[in-house]
This record gives C-alpha cells, structure tokens and sequence, in this order.
C-alpha cells in the first residue's frame, strides 16, 4: 500500500506567464508557495483484477480506459497500471476548481505513488506529471502548478525560453517572512468553476501575449518587495496583477466576485487576487493584521482558511 501527500499551493504572481512561447522576448517567471493543505492519494492492490477509484465519486470498472475521471485514467494509462488496483483520493479542503492547483497536485501524487525511484527525483515527478495533464489530458494550463505542488516551499520559478524550468527557492529572513504571512487571508467563495474552460479562452489570446511580459515583471518587483523592499507593495502588486488576469476574459470575474473584492478592499486589505484562473475558488488578500477581524465580519459569508507554508512538496510512505 502507497500513501502520498502532496500540497496545494498559492501562487502570488507571473501566474499566466508560466506558458512557452515562441514569440515573447522575456522568460517567464512566477512567485509561488505550497502551504499546508493536502492532496491524499491512497494506492493499493485489488483482490481481483478490476480497478476502482474513489474520489467524490466511486468508479468501480474492469479496466483503465473505462474510468471517467480524466486525470485518473490518463496517468493509469501512463505508467501501464490497467487493473487490480484500487485508488482512494482525499483533501484538507475543498478543492476542486479551486485555483490551488489541485488537479496537478492530484497527478503529482499519482505519478509520486507509481514511480519506482528509491530516492525522490522532484524534477522527474513534476517533468511526467506536467506532460500528463498538458499533453495527454490536453488541459490548457501552464507548468507552474506541477512545479510548485512536487518542490514544495517558496520558491521563484522560471519558464526560460529555451524551454527549460528552473526553481529556486525565495531567499528570505525567517521574521520578515512571518510578517508578511501573517498579513495574508484566505478566503473559499464556495463557487467552483472549470479552469481549463477558461484558460481555453485565454490560450494564445493576443491578450495573453502581450500580459506575459508584464506578468513575468510583476513577479521580478514582488520578489524584490517581498525579499528587501515594503512588504505593503506586495499587497499592491497582488492588486496589480488581478486587475491584468481580470482584463483578460469576462469569465474571470463576476459582479459577486468584484463585490467581494471591494469589500475587502474598503475594509482594509492593501490587495488580492483570485487564485488560479478566477471565475471563482479562492480569494488571497494581503492586509495589515489590525484590519483582519474587520475584513473577516465583512466577509462573514465566506469560510476564513487558516493555513501556513510548507516546505516538503509531494511526499510518499509505503505501508
């Protein structure tokens, strides 16, 4: 029996510049963080040859190619595992259409529980899983999230235009990192959306293109803010880079998601951002610590996630 742990992850900004292009004169690059809630995957033996998986559905079926799950069935397909075998997927918290990467998280645990490397090759588990989803599973998304969710930690993550990634982790003093945590809420909107729907309407938008450079800018001034400049312009780069992902489809936001964000915003917080591709999921807000019980009443609404970060990435225990 296999068990992997794997974290979500919040990502801060360049998120939308973690794409190749061959047209763009500025590698991509995006600030990001895995915290402290999890993506389980539970894998063990069958008594006899069917395959059944359980998630928030339970699939039980004769072989691989009849799961309807997506993301389950192509990575089975990948590493040849067709039957007697049963698959138990749980989470911290809601998560699905999130915008903290639990889909690739979901994949990166797979692809961790099936890889037979003794020692943990990150940079192999993150390499398959991101090709899963991307090319198999054609999903349109970029490569941050398999990155960020199998490294784990705070890390600057870079997409070079030779269409390699590197990831580093942020260089930082332990108290300036606690205060700029502990200026941070996290909110969950209860309203899920497809992301892969509207990143298929984002997908090689002139408007794409031409944010890739200011995004990957976005995430160069948040590094330096983040790491020796004012942490207040942290919150205004948040700001800056929703206001981007915003103008970038109407799907990305709504009148209750920008209802949301003002009241945030006129209860105190510096900035925020939906995570992930927006339309709904998690809502970041970076606000002083005296402001946070008045944005917590305001917003009474939604469920407050208290979470911290973390720094181990996927993990695996063989039971």
């Amino acid at each position: 029996m296999i068990l992997t742990k794997t974290p979500l992850r919040i990502s801060f900004a360049g998120g939308g510049s973690d794409y190749f292009h061959d047209n763009v004169n500025i590698d991509g690059k995006v600030i990001v963080t895995s915290i402290d809630k999890y993506i389980y995957i539970l894998v063990n033996k069958k008594h006899d040859d069917k395959v059944r998986i359980s998630y928030s559905v339970t699939e039980n079926v004769n072989h691989v190619k009849e799961i309807n799950h997506q993301l389950i069935r192509e990575t089975l397909k990948f590493f040849n595992k067709v039957k007697g075998l049963e698959i138990v997927t749980s989470a911290d918290i809601p998560s699905s259409g999130s915008g903290l990467a639990s889909s690739s998280a979901l994949i990166v645990g797979m692809t961790n529980a099936f890889l037979s490397n003794k020692k943990l090759d990150k940079k192999k588990i993150a390499e398959i899983s991101s090709n899963i989803e991307i090319n198999n599973c054609k999903k349109p998304i970029g490569y941050q999230d398999h990155y960020s969710t199998t490294y784990g930690g705070l890390n600057i993550i870079e997409f070079k235009r030779n269409k390699k990634i590197t990831v580093k982790k942020v260089e930082i003093k332990k108290n300036r990192i606690d205060k700029f945590k502990n200026n941070l809420l996290l909110f969950y909107t209860g309203i899920n959306r497809r992301a892969d729907k509207i990143l298929e309407k984002i997908s090689n938008t002139k408007e794409q293109l031409n944010n890739h450079e200011r995004l990957a800018i976005l995430a160069n001034n948040f590094h330096h803010e983040l790491t020796v400049g004012n942490l207040d312009n942290c919150g205004n780069i948040l700001h800056e880079n929703w206001i981007l992902k915003r103008g970038l489809n109407k799907l990305v936001s709504s009148i209750k998601i920008d209802d949301i964000y003002n009241i945030a915003k006129t209860s105190g917080a510096i900035g925020g951002k939906l995570l992930g591709a927006g339309g709904g999921g998690y809502f970041l807000f970076y606000a002083h610590k005296k402001d946070h019980n008045k944005i917590i009443k305001k917003l009474k609404f939604l469920e407050n996630i208290k979470f911290n970060f973390e720094e181990k990435g996927t993990q695996k225990i063989i039971i």
